[in-house]
């Protein structure tokens, strides 16, 4: 799919037929992509990248004055597991700015609602697109959080195993987080420097914002993957320990439950017994029964092993 968008007169992006100032490419074929690198005459795996989900970040420029920041972002799949996969921000030497990847996500009001300088627009849109995917990963990472703190809460009566494969789900979704960012670091790091080269020293400041905002995101990511790890340490810890309390429990009540029967199975035998005439024994034998197992169960409990 590719939809196209132009600046109106109120400097605000408008959906139109041909290619303008912008074009936003999404799910599209190999033909659909090879179209569009012959028409502005760039590389084909500058788009083409997007169809490989670990194709590492990475920016270039061609002798035509084009030039791919392909970076990673961040995306939910299925049983709330986090992936990351490659989108593709191409600069044509005319300053139109195309806009490539392979998973959904929503362009909203920060992207195409707001108002551009149309001298400045080439730049201003890739801000607020590599601003928006940015947040993408600060957002999950405060989910994250919040799961976290529900599974502390229920943690230590846990013996399922519920828990646990949230966490796994969780660690997974932070080295690809964590991955996904390091990369990115490092091309933006080089956007920088090639802005600066060409003088672009204002816009190379609006870049270096996103750059600490990433780093500030790629912190917080090795910092839950931490915790999440002490976690599944203690998880593991508090299921053992529960186990053993269950066991022990469970191993006190039968040593008890055993008394009665050993009891009336001595008085249930074929043979002659003491006090076998009398019509009252067989209370006496419960009371004084119940009285050894009360005794018993006492003493377990005092040395804490019921």
């Amino acid at each position: 799919m590719i939809k196209n968008y132009g600046l109106n007169s109120e400097h605000k992006l408008v959906v139109v037929e041909e290619f303008r100032d912008f074009s936003f490419v999404f799910q599209s074929s190999r033909g659909e992509i090879g179209v569009i690198s012959k028409k502005f005459d760039f590389p084909f795996d500058y788009l083409g990248g997007i169809l490989d989900d670990y194709e590492n970040a990475r920016f270039e420029s061609d002798k035509n004055g084009n030039t791919l920041l392909l970076l990673q972002f961040a995306a939910s799949v299925e049983n709330g597991e986090v992936q990351t996969f490659p989108f593709a921000l191409v600069t044509t030497a005319a300053d139109k700015v195309i806009f490539s990847l392979n998973h959904e996500v929503h362009l909203n009001d920060e992207v195409v609602q707001r108002s551009y300088n149309p001298k400045k627009f080439k730049h201003e849109i890739a801000h607020q697109i590599i601003s928006v995917m940015t947040k993408d990963f600060a957002n999950y990472l405060a989910n994250f959080k919040k799961r976290r703190a529900v599974i502390e809460k229920s943690i230590s009566k846990s013996t399922q195993n519920d828990q646990l494969l949230e966490m796994i789900r969780m660690q997974a979704s932070l080295v690809y987080i964590q991955e996904a960012l390091d990369n990115n670091l490092q091309v933006l790091k080089k956007y920088i420097d090639v802005l600066k080269e060409q003088g672009d020293d204002g816009f190379a400041e609006s870049v270096f914002d996103l750059y600490i905002d990433t780093e500030q995101a790629k912190k917080e990511a090795r910092m839950q993957a931490r915790l999440i790890e002490n976690l599944r340490d203690l998880f593991s810890n508090i299921v053992a320990n529960n186990l053993n309390i269950v066991m022990k429990i469970m191993t006190s009540a039968t040593f008890v439950l055993g008394i009665p029967a050993v009891v009336f199975g001595f008085y249930g035998i074929n043979v002659p017994i003491p006090g076998q005439s009398f019509s009252w024994i067989v209370w006496i034998i419960i009371g004084m029964t119940l009285i050894v197992c009360g005794v018993v169960s006492w003493v377990l409990r005092k040395k804490d092993m019921m």
